[in-house]
């Protein structure tokens, strides 16, 4: 069981063997976590003070890389706490974001950032219902801000909104332009969710084969295909991800921090974050958002690692690798067994002992009878301190007999 504790047992068909025809990523993956900025976009979240250096010191521990700290220039409130994000001093790079717009530009100068995200959508829905501008107005803009961001000495990330809705020789146009610039980072952003893997790996495959910049993508979830996304783009050679805690974001969020971190380690060997405080984060996220944890949440959920299933229950207690791919212990969770009316002997024994209580084969039987007894009577599951009082109550009854 000690051997266990220190794999991970995935599918055969991760190797690189079998990936090697269609796996071209060469670069080592950074995180940019933007839960400061795109988490408090999720409705009715609103950060206080407190709450952001918390959420970037757990970052830290974790060994996050960058931070999107928040948008300077939509609050005098907001700009001070980007503003103590950075003199924190962990030694996280820190970026503000910014529309293209002069005055969001000085908002993140003013607060000392590394660097910052211009967000500008090329596509044409934004460029005709929301900007109202001509390609060449968009590009002339464009080039304008960069320059004049690069002039003030910021790291500059451009995040071309939309640009999973873009025509392809237009958004490469639009990234040559900016990049001769002086843009550091090329962003694609999948605003709506609504492309695939298999359209992700294209994108990212034909902007790798014109631009020599590094490409970070930043994925909503309106699909449920953020995390695959991002991978997608991993394995065609994107080497940064923009993501937030919980998944956090606009409408049904954005690819989850925690998610990606332990799919980059069990699948493509990134053993470079500390996964062990990943729950920690999550749990500390979620109460600060004021928000419940989603019990069947990857990675942080109660649920993860608890079963139910007498069979499922029987198996992990000769050994987790039949139905646990990788350990609790490694994002700060542990196993449990909950006992219901589908449980059987093996879990009923194991809570017994894990309770203190010496207990014969009968003993066992007759606890496992109640226990589906009462389950089934209620139609609910018998939580631990439940579970307790039942076993007192049967082994002082025993006595009294």
């Amino acid at each position: 069981m000690d051997e266990w504790r220190s794999k991970i047992f995935v599918s055969p068909y991760c190797r690189p063997d079998y990936l090697e025809s269609t796996f071209c990523q060469k670069g080592d993956p950074l995180i940019h976590d933007s839960t400061l900025r795109e988490g408090e976009q999720t409705p009715s979240v609103v950060f206080a003070a407190e709450d952001r250096m918390k959420i970037v010191q757990l970052l830290s521990d974790i060994k996050v890389e960058c931070v999107e700290a928040g948008f300077p220039a939509s609050s005098e409130s907001e700009k001070n706490e980007v503003s103590q994000v950075v003199k924190l001093g962990l030694g996280m790079a820190v970026y503000g974001f910014a529309r293209a717009v002069k005055g969001d530009i000085d908002a993140v100068i003013e607060c000392d950032c590394d660097g910052v995200v211009i967000s500008y959508p090329p596509s044409d829905f934004h460029l005709t219902y929301k900007l109202r501008i001509t390609r060449e107005e968009y590009l002339k803009k464009a080039v304008e801000i960069v320059e004049y961001s690069k002039s003030h000495g910021l790291d500059v990330i451009y995040s071309a909104e939309d640009s999973t809705r873009c025509d392809l020789p237009w958004l490469k146009r639009v990234f040559r332009e900016v990049m001769d610039a002086g843009v550091n980072v090329l962003r694609v952003v999948d605003t709506l969710g609504c492309i695939t893997p298999t359209g992700m790996r294209f994108l990212i495959d034909e902007l790798r084969k014109e631009f020599d910049k590094p490409i970070e993508v930043h994925c909503h979830n309106d699909h449920g295909l953020a995390l695959a996304n991002a991978l997608a783009a991993f394995e065609s050679g994107a080497t940064r991800f923009s993501t937030s805690v919980l998944g956090l974001g606009e409408r049904a969020g954005i690819t989850a921090t925690e998610e990606l971190i332990v799919a980059l380690k069990n699948f493509y060997n990134v053993d470079k974050y500390n996964t062990e405080k990943l729950t920690e984060l999550c749990e500390t996220v979620a109460r600060m958002a004021k928000m419940n944890l989603w019990p069947l949440k990857p990675i942080s959920g109660v649920n993860v690692f608890t079963h139910a299933s007498g069979i499922h229950q029987d198996a992990v207690l000769k050994n987790p690798i039949v139905y646990e791919c990788f350990p609790p212990e490694m994002v700060g969770q542990r196993r449990r067994f909950l006992l219901s009316r589908i449980s059987g002997r093996a879990a009923v024994s194991a809570k017994l002992e894990e309770y203190g209580f010496r207990v014969s084969d009968k003993d066992v039987e007759e606890m496992t009878k109640i226990i589906k007894e009462v389950s089934a009577n209620r139609r609910s599951a018998i939580s631990d301190e439940e579970f307790l009082e039942i076993a007192k109550k049967y082994f002082s009854s025993k006595r009294d007999q």
